[in-house]
């Protein structure tokens, strides 16, 4: 293919888009033209999903779908504030989820359950099922990988837990970076390897706890 027809091609996409997004912003409820200070969104119906979800940031454009919608597909936008997303999520700032798997892409990813593939500066995850990709990468419970410069594992990694009750990390996970810590069972593969748990607290290259 061409580069004219590789352009056009691409035009002709995001033509289509913003038409579909024009389409759903005319049937729904808005406070300006441009600019409004709540989401624009088609209520959630029990069952119910969107194959594409487009959101702005909260003072400029909204959503196309209210945040309780399934994705099943793609979802694009500044800030990504969704209960699940299955598929594509890209995220020019931030991105928050209840549930996710696929993708996803983005500056800072916080999600409660992440299966997939995940890309981004700062990540974290309750509970990771997937690989997580980034800077520094949290998890309170780690069953995949994460893949970083600084992988952490520990029950407060996101939020501190009332009345000091921590609950030990679950499942078996992998670390990779240069930094691990966890306080769960697992492999660690980095130049500074810690585990409270494990038969050398702390050991460089590799270590485990099982």
């Amino acid at each position: 293919m061409s580069g004219k027809k590789r352009i056009r091609g691409i035009v002709a996409l995001l033509t289509v888009v913003a038409a579909v997004y024009l389409a759903y912003s005319a049937h729904t409820e808005t406070v300006n033209a441009g600019i409004r200070s709540r989401d624009v969104y088609i209520p959630h119906q029990a069952g119910g999903f969107t194959p594409i979800q487009l959101t702005g940031t909260p003072r400029l454009l909204g959503s196309m779908f209210d945040s309780r919608t399934p994705v099943y597909g793609m979802s694009i936008g500044g800030m990504v504030h969704q209960k699940e997303i299955n598929g594509l999520s890209i995220a020019g700032m931030h991105a928050f989820t209840r549930k996710k798997s696929g993708v996803s892409f983005s500056l800072m990813d916080v999600c409660n359950e992440s299966r997939g593939l995940s890309f981004c500066a700062v990540g974290g995850a309750e509970r990771n099922y997937g690989v997580a990709t980034g800077l520094w990468n949290l998890a309170e419970h780690n069953t995949g990988l994460q893949l970083g410069f600084v992988n952490e594992v520990k029950p407060d990694a996101l939020i501190e837990n009332n009345l000091n009750h921590k609950v030990k990390p679950e499942g078996f996970g992998v670390q990779a970076g240069v930094i691990n810590y966890s306080e769960g069972r697992g492999l660690q593969f980095g130049l500074w390897n810690t585990n409270p748990n494990a038969w050398l607290k702390h050991f460089p290259f590799i270590n485990f706890a099982f």
